[in-house]
């Protein structure tokens, strides 16, 4: 069955750019997956407002100047359609403003996108965190050199707060991308009454799996798994009724498994596309902190395997069908 959504696009070609010094406005767009494969592909018969993509090309990339006068450089996927436009979206979780053109570079080889290279990852405010006495503490509250709770292979640890970033998104920029609208995990929506409240995250915000399921998937009992994937499970949905949210990110020395609202989630994960959905001030206090993020021998390991969006998909899939916890045995404290 189709699946639509919609996507943050600039209008361009960067292999036939328009002038240095161009104005680039955000637009919104509709993507079609018309066989449901988790991968957006041109001359597969997805489709792009209706109609289908012709072309489409990975790695693509765009450097634009923006309004405090500071330059972003963003990688992405151009889409080509029959009539000769081509609109270019982020991969590397970049959110789009209106910018100056600068440059661009192009690939020539084509491919498809997962839905999955697409958004940001953070929690948001009033979301309880298990804190390093094992008592809750709301991620509001914390600060620079907290310590909160960590679990691995069951074991749980006290980890140090390295970094914490916070941004508020109000109604207008929520329309204007609607996939910067939270996903809500209601209360025992994962079974075993996890989470003990509402949790509420960025739909790429990813959650721990712990399974039988996922053991015989993937040969392992954890994987993170994007928040906006448990969606087909009752109690979990994209929450679009949010006049604001504020979402908060959450840095230690390695990527973490934390605890929030009972759940086993992850941190701030410094891979690239997390990096470039920050906001250019956010991005520079960050490497002021830990300039190896800048190199682009930096290769940061992620705290379980990340699956592929149509394996996350089965996964979940798997889980809705048999009504199996998302995460069995989870230390909910």
């Amino acid at each position: 069955m189709p699946t639509s959504f919609n996507e943050q696009v600039w209008t361009l070609d960067p292999y036939a750019p328009p002038p240095e010094g161009t104005v680039l406005t955000v637009s919104l767009v509709t993507l079609t997956d018309e066989n449901d494969d988790d991968e957006i592909l041109g001359s597969s018969g997805d489709e792009l407002n209706g109609e289908p993509i012709s072309n489409s090309f990975p790695g693509d990339t765009v450097t634009v100047r923006l309004a405090d006068g500071s330059e972003q450089t963003i990688t992405g996927i151009t889409f080509g359609m029959a009539d000769g436009t081509a609109y270019f979206t982020p991969t590397d979780g970049s959110i789009l403003t209106d910018a100056t053109l600068v440059s661009t570079t192009f690939v020539l080889g084509q491919g498809g996108v997962s839905r999955d290279d697409l958004g940001p990852v953070c929690f948001t405010l009033g979301t309880q965190m298990t804190g390093a006495d094992g008592s809750a503490v709301l991620i509001d509250d914390l600060k620079v050199g907290d310590q909160v709770m960590t679990t691995t292979n069951g074991y749980e640890t006290v980890k140090t707060i390295r970094w914490i970033a916070r941004r508020t998104i109000d109604r207008d920029e929520l329309k204007s991308n609607h996939k910067l609208f939270p996903v809500r995990i209601t209360a025992g929506a994962l079974g075993e009454g996890l989470p003990h409240r509402d949790l509420v995250v960025s739909r790429q915000h990813r959650m721990l799996v712990r399974s039988k399921v996922a053991q015989r998937m993937f040969g392992q009992d954890e994987v993170l798994i994007s928040a906006v994937r448990l969606c087909p499970l009752p109690g979990v949905y994209i929450d679009d009724a949010v006049e604001s949210v504020t979402y908060v990110h959450l840095l230690f020395d390695d990527h973490e498994i934390l605890i929030a609202e009972g759940c086993a989630t992850e941190s701030l994960f410094t891979g690239p596309a997390a990096l470039h959905a920050l906001e250019f001030e956010a991005r520079q206090e960050l490497f002021s902190i830990f300039p190896e993020l800048k190199s682009r021998v930096h290769a940061p390991q992620p705290a379980r395997i990340i699956p592929k969006g149509a394996r996350q998909k089965q996964l979940i899939n798997r889980h809705a069908m048999n009504d199996i916890p998302i995460q069995a045995g989870q230390p909910a404290a």
